[in-house]
């Protein structure tokens, strides 16, 4: 069985709410001399059980996830991350895989961040 299947669909309102806030954050990198191109880690956190937190993070790393750092203060937030670029088309997929995580394992989407980019490599 693929993952494509083993997914739920996202309802479209909630994704375009969600992509809308997305893309706000893709102009504020961009305004910043973003390079969106460059491959960076991107980390995306989710809030539930520390069970199903646990599946989420072992499931997600059949799509290149590693679990970041265990927040210790509030076993209730996982931080998972991939190297990827910020491309608007790269975290349009990633903000739908993130919500169809959210959905499998019953949590909740806390976002995802990354640092821009914005030295010309030597």
């Amino acid at each position: 069985m693929s993952e494509a299947t083993i997914l739920p669909d996202i309802d479209a309102d909630y994704f375009d709410e969600v992509w809308a806030t997305d893309l706000d954050v893709l102009e504020r990198l961009q305004q910043g001399g973003d390079q969106p191109w460059a491959p960076r880690l991107i980390d995306v956190s989710f809030r539930g059980t520390q069970e199903s937190l646990e599946k989420l993070a072992v499931f997600a790393e059949r799509f290149g996830f590693v679990r970041l750092d265990d927040n210790e203060s509030d076993p209730e937030i996982l931080s998972i991350g991939r190297m990827q670029t910020a491309d608007v088309l790269s975290v349009k997929e990633l903000t739908k895989l993130s919500l169809q995580l959210e959905a499998l394992f019953g949590v909740e989407l806390d976002g995802w961040g990354c640092v821009a980019q914005n030295e010309t490599p030597e």
